[in-house]
């Protein structure tokens, strides 16, 4: 597969810090989506969830017996618009929290309902993008321009919703594509990916009075990728405070540590992936998202038997050195 990018950084770094994943870090092999995003991992039960945002679909498969993988989903019926940005956990494991296009909703894997608690201000150019829970159970969710609106504009915003009474906070306006969220240092530090600036942000956070501060960047994708756009998409942190986070249009995850310096790279046989979440009983398995090349022509054909030139669609699973994971936060309300 030609990759149309350069990497600038690794060129000075040993072999052994470029882990190349190949068609045999399939995890699911007979599941292929079109945008496969916001994986993640519930200790709860041992399951690993994740959307396709295109299909509007949640998905679900255990992971405690390999040969029976029990492999669920439910989904907003077609033709109806919608799309899923972004999932939480709950106390309940068969609910989580579904971040779509009009607002959030609450889905079932026992029984298939989505059904919307919360909606936007009305505006149709948006939709819901990444989100994350943080440490007191709030929802964090970024919303953006919606793909079928046209070219993504400064336009979105970075809400925190209440898990208690849902009132809502803006947190940061004019976003292009809010991702990779997440929070470290006991919900102190709070990092935010804007995938167009090419940059994930870091910032300090104050619960009490509910403000971000002292705004810097993390990690710009640009010091790692000469091309011209290497997305940062999806993270997750570690229990040390490292990222792993998927690089769109690179095929790549770049792994870094609690400074924001490259300490590795995953290379995968597809140009786009999209997340990452570290999961399994022990915490030391990377899970990683992809898209499918084709994922704006509506009339692709998305084939889970065609395991040959880019991969994009597939999710993929590396076994860590050592459990890293950090579990993800739960909705605060019952």
């Amino acid at each position: 597969m030609q990759i149309p990018y350069t990497i600038v950084q690794f060129t000075q770094l040993q072999m052994s810090e470029v882990i190349q994943l190949t068609k045999a870090d399939i995890f699911l092999p007979e599941y292929r989506g079109r945008l496969t995003e916001g994986v993640t991992y519930n200790p709860s039960n041992d399951t690993l969830i994740w959307i396709d945002i295109i299909a509007a679909e949640v998905h679900r498969v255990s992971l405690t017996d390999p040969n029976d993988r029990q492999h669920e989903f439910f989904a907003f019926p077609k033709d109806s618009g919608e799309t899923i940005g972004a999932i939480g956990l709950t106390s309940d494991d068969d609910t989580v929290i579904v971040c779509a296009k009009y607002g959030v909703a609450t889905g079932n894997f026992a029984n298939g309902n989505i059904e919307y608690f919360f909606k936007y201000p009305e505006n149709q150019r948006l939709r819901s993008n990444d989100g994350t829970i943080d440490p007191w159970g709030h929802l964090w969710i970024g919303v953006m321009t919606d793909f079928a609106s046209g070219d993504v504009l400064p336009e979105g915003t970075l809400f925190r919703i209440n898990c208690h009474d849902l009132s809502v906070q803006t947190m940061l306006e004019n976003t292009l594509i809010s991702n990779g969220l997440a929070f470290s240092n006991g919900g102190k530090t709070f990092l935010w990916t804007d995938s167009l600036t090419f940059t994930i942000w870091q910032f300090d956070y104050d619960y009490i009075t509910n403000t971000l501060s002292n705004k810097r960047p993390f990690y710009d994708t640009r010091d790692t990728f000469d091309g011209p756009s290497p997305e940062p998409d999806g993270l997750t942190l570690t229990k040390d405070a490292e990222v792993y986070t998927a690089v769109f249009s690179c095929s790549s995850v770049v792994h870094l540590d609690s400074k924001g310096k490259v300490f590795r790279r995953f290379a995968l046989p597809a140009l786009n992936p999209t997340c990452t979440t570290i999961g399994g009983k022990n915490l030391d398995e990377l899970y990683i998202t992809t898209a499918h090349k084709d994922l704006k022509d509506k009339n692709a054909n998305i084939d889970a038997t065609d395991k040959n030139n880019d991969l994009g669609g597939y999710l993929f699973k590396y076994k860590l050195e050592s459990s890293q994971g950090q579990t993800k936060n739960i909705w605060g309300k019952k």
